[in-house]
């Protein structure tokens, strides 16, 4: 049980005595049913709210990590009210004998206590919780602006690239840059095999990132398409999965861009559009250039 559920379920287990020691003390007061209802069943609604609170806390994982803050509210709630009532019992200089209700009053002001001090240590962790959501908002925001500009600089430098060679070297950096994956080959697929245009892959052979492009050129052209589950052909297995794309496709040849890592292969969305950005300039310029224009170097 994690401090999260073991605080609520002691919040839960506190609020129902609460309310139990409510009743209990209607019932010792008076025997008459209305005089019952209305001493118990207010402050024991406060009882059973703290104890929906519990639960509330127990169940919801919007306030993970903030259990001890909604403890030590409902602590200092409940003592605070209580102490009030520890004032107002002496501040009465009350004669001996008239102290009878000075356990009831005490509870009843240390049920209103909790409930009080539940409901704000609440309040505050939901406070902070959104708090933290929106400074993650705003870090993710300024980290898509970054890359928003990196997409920029790298399409003025693709369309000024003088040859298809260029091209290729760019769309690797833009690609390991934009993805954290270091490893990237831009491939030429044609009748006569598979050429390298820029190679940064180590993990996988030569070879074997030549078939895996000839794998990947059915894809539709200008997708990015994340494998996160691995890729169509065999590699070795500590590539986890990565990013691919065909970047031009005239039916005779292909181009294709493929990333590989070994760690994590998820991509954001947002982060997938702007590849395909990146993608369609390289697309563009290759068109303008040719792609026949590279050299014909061959995989293997």
């Amino acid at each position: 049980m994690n401090q999260r559920r073991g605080t609520g379920a002691a919040l839960a287990v506190a609020g129902v005595a609460l309310a139990a020691i409510q009743v209990l003390h209607a019932l010792q007061q008076t025997d008459i049913p209305v005089a019952i209802a209305l001493d118990a069943l207010p402050f024991a609604a406060m009882g059973l709210a703290v104890a929906y609170a519990g639960v509330w806390l127990a169940r919801d994982s919007t306030f993970e990590g903030a259990a001890t803050r909604v403890a030590a509210w409902a602590v200092g709630g409940t003592v605070a009210l209580a102490a009030v009532a520890a004032l107002v019992l002496f501040g009465q200089r009350v004669a001996t004998g008239s102290l009878a209700r000075a356990s009831v009053l005490t509870v009843d002001l240390a049920t209103v206590g909790a409930l009080a001090g539940v409901l704000v240590g609440l309040y505050d962790a939901q406070s902070r919780a959104r708090l933290r959501e929106l400074e993650r908002e705003r870090d993710r925001i300024e980290a898509f602006a970054g890359k928003a500009a990196d997409v920029n600089n790298y399409g003025r430098a693709i369309a000024s690239a003088q040859s298809v060679d260029g091209v290729a070297a760019f769309v690797v950096e833009a690609l390991g840059t934009m993805t954290g994956m270091e490893e990237t080959a831009v491939v030429r697929v044609g009748d006569g095999g598979a050429v390298p245009l820029a190679n940064t892959v180590r993990t996988v052979e030569r070879d074997a990132v030549g078939r895996l492009a000839g794998a990947l050129r059915s894809q539709q052209q200008g997708d990015v398409v994340v494998h996160a589950d691995g890729f169509p052909v065999d590699l070795p297995e500590d590539v986890a999965g990565g990013v691919s794309a065909v970047v031009h496709d005239d039916g005779a040849t292909a181009i294709v861009v493929v990333s590989l890592t070994t760690g994590d292969a998820a991509v954001a969305e947002e982060d997938r559009k702007l590849l395909e950005l990146i993608v369609s300039h390289a697309s563009v310029r290759i068109g303008t250039l040719g792609a026949g224009a590279a050299d014909e170097r061959r995989v293997g």
